[in-house]
């Protein structure tokens, strides 16, 4: 369930399927860690799609990768989406969990990431980067506040799990 402290249940839920279309059209992400020496490295990873009922996003990497080091020693990520042809954006920011361990990353493991990590001595590297969404700031044209890209419109969900529209991000453009 989402809703904003007002109780306007159906903008929520609009933005939220505004998001999760704009995340399952772009073919890939940016995945943006706390870099070692206190700035942030950002870098492109594959397309994912979230699980919409609790907003945990995926993703497959090396386990003996920079991005691996930065999460484990961070927690924090952000995943940066877009596709151009409907001028949408979508920010995401939540922890990052890392599965490294085999049994666990076998469990996960989709078809698909064969082609990403095509050999086996990779696979026995691989990790998963699962992503719990706790905020997004969204730019969608003819979704979010006009005018726009002036301003983001923004969603945290609490621990409970229900989203809320949060204060327009006045800073974010």
């Amino acid at each position: 369930m989402s809703q904003t402290d007002d109780g306007r249940y159906v903008e929520v839920n609009r933005l939220l399927e505004g998001a999760a279309k704009t995340i399952a059209s772009a073919r890939y992400c940016w995945l943006v860690t706390e870099a070692n020496s206190g700035g942030s490295d950002a870098r492109p990873m594959g397309r994912v799609l979230p699980d919409h009922d609790d907003w945990t996003i995926c993703l497959i990497t090396d386990g003996r990768s920079r991005k691996t080091s930065d999460i484990r020693r961070a927690g924090k990520v952000g995943l940066i989406f877009q596709n151009d042809p409907d001028e949408a954006f979508v920010a995401l920011n939540g922890t990052a969990t890392l599965i490294e361990a085999a049994s666990e990353v076998h469990q996960l493991w989709r078809e698909a990431y064969n082609a990403l990590i095509p050999t086996e001595a990779d696979r026995a590297n691989a990790a998963l980067i699962q992503v719990d969404v706790e905020c997004m700031k969204l730019w969608i044209r003819g979704l979010t506040e006009e005018p726009f890209g002036l301003r983001a419109t923004v969603l945290e969900r609490d621990t409970g799990g229900i989203w809320r529209l949060a204060c327009h991000d006045r800073n974010a453009a």
